[in-house]
């Protein structure tokens, strides 16, 4: 047999309101599979998936579950857990870290918990608090892409009242994600940050009602560099603690902070940052579908555009490296581009599939269709119709040559975002949803599946995966939701 795992990006499960993308209208072949083979609904978000209550799923998260079959702590959950029992503060990096003579924290200001925290922000500050009499500088950049657009004002007067607890601790730069959060390699983005965040001139001084002025016409992503205090920018040999959870939107700040700083970072970013730098490194999964995969000699094919290559490779592999696969990376447009060209890349990426489809020797395909999520992240209903368009006469195209190839395909998502374009007061809403997502079984010729439950989280698509291909499920796993029947 053979299986196709697809994962629509950015689809979740709702009623059909003003603000939805991802409907039977919108999208007719995904709908109708739906409503021909049946679907259960996936918990993406929350506990399910490794998250506190009530935090949205994301790309990260979804696609390390999947792969997993099992529930994983998130990174953020294991910074919250080492805050909780001490063992963040025990780590001896903070060492190295408080030798002075100021000591700045660059994270991003998010209640979404994708990329960065606010809380994170706050615990950095904390624990170096109380292990040195550094003063301590924190550099917010504002979100308004994975929080909800125009939360800024909220949580920077957050921050500002958690920092007066902290004596010595002040802010610094307050600048928008733009910036600081590019992986496309537009380094005049990044350099604008770090010319910023240094002595790249004189900037405005910081006003609420600059911000404010700012997010009634526009997403806080776009604020730009203003400083709350004189004196705060970071001096050259200065430590600079960078305090995501989210690797690949500070790699590229990452590097060109290092060549100027002492960078240290709660997680692996760039080599520029050495191993005695990283407070929590990464922690490759001993048990996922990836490594029960390796054992039975079934490589498998990965196909996704760039901006979600690693997704379906280094976290579906449970940030395994160098397993075996063929892994096929579509460049993937500039992200401002993406209001004129909400297809993408994903012409080119429908033909890899067709091509791997055909390949005879081929048995295992894992693909991200990324539309949904990217496009829907502009917050425009419009836009988001257009990519769902897109998305959805992929997937006939899809669908129709695996039937012909005999190919069996599993349809799924990672989180919810183009299901919900607007928010319950009427404004854009450009945000990762907690709406549960579709599995939907599109068996091949002669293959019988049964489902055996319709409710369940991301954790059971590998097992599901595993019966769907006629192997034995690991006690380590989730249930599986299908059954073969032959």
């Amino acid at each position: 047999m053979k299986l196709l795992l697809l994962i629509l990006d950015g689809a979740g499960l709702a009623e059909a309101d003003a603000g939805n993308a991802v409907t039977a209208g919108t999208m007719p072949t995904l709908f109708h599979a739906i409503s021909k083979y049946g679907c259960a609904t996936l918990a993406a978000s929350g506990p399910a998936v490794g998250l506190d209550d009530g935090q949205t799923g994301n790309s990260e998260v979804g696609h390390l579950t999947i792969g997993a079959g099992h529930v994983i702590p998130s990174t953020l959950a294991r910074i919250q857990t080492a805050f909780a029992n001490g063992s963040w503060a025990r780590n001896p990096t903070w060492d190295a870290a408080l030798l002075g003579p100021r000591l700045h924290v660059v994270g991003l200001l998010s209640d979404a918990g994708v990329h960065g925290h606010w809380r994170t922000l706050i615990q950095a500050a904390t624990l170096a608090r109380r292990k040195s009499t550094l003063e301590i500088i924190v550099h917010p950049v504002l979100d308004g892409v994975d929080s909800q657009a125009g939360t800024a004002p909220r949580l920077l007067e957050q921050l500002r009242s958690e920092l007066a607890h902290i004596s010595a601790a002040r802010l610094g730069l307050v600048i928008g994600r733009k910036w600081f959060c590019d992986r496309s390699g537009n380094l005049e983005l990044t350099r604008t940050f770090v010319e910023s965040l240094g002595a790249g001139g004189k900037l405005p001084l910081f006003t609420d009602d600059a911000l404010a002025r700012h997010v009634a016409k526009e997403s806080e992503a776009t604020f730009p560099p203003n400083l709350i205090e004189d004196e705060t920018r970071p001096r050259p040999g200065e430590t600079i603690l960078i305090a995501q959870h989210r690797a690949d939107r500070a790699v590229q700040v990452a590097r060109m902070l290092a060549q100027r700083y002492n960078v240290f970072s709660l997680i692996d970013l760039d080599p520029m940052i050495p191993a005695t730098r990283i407070f929590f490194p990464t922690e490759p999964l001993s048990e996922c579908l990836a490594l029960e995969l390796r054992d039975r000699n079934i490589e498998s094919v990965r196909i996704a555009e760039a901006c979600k290559f690693p997704h379906v490779t280094r976290f579906f592999d449970g940030l395994n490296e160098r397993l075996p696969s063929e892994a096929i990376c579509i460049e993937s447009l500039p992200e401002a581009a993406l209001a004129e060209h909400p297809e993408m890349s994903i012409d080119r990426l429908e033909r890899e599939v067709e091509a791997a489809m055909r390949v005879a020797s081929n048995r295992l395909a894992v693909v991200n269709i990324a539309n949904l999520d990217q496009v829907g992240h502009l917050g425009r209903y419009d836009l988001a119709v257009q990519a769902a368009a897109h998305v959805d006469a992929a997937l006939s195209q899809i669908l129709r040559v695996c039937h012909d190839e005999n190919w069996t395909v599993l349809i799924t998502s990672d989180h919810g975002n183009a299901d919900r374009m607007i928010d319950s007061a009427g404004r854009p809403f450009g945000s990762h949803t907690e709406r549960p997502v579709p599995l939907v079984a599109v068996p091949a010729a002669g293959v019988g599946l049964r489902w055996r439950q319709r409710t369940g989280s991301l954790a059971n698509i590998a097992p599901s995966m595993l019966a769907a291909l006629d192997l034995p499920i690991p006690g380590y796993m989730d249930a599986s939701l299908l059954e073969r029947t032959g």
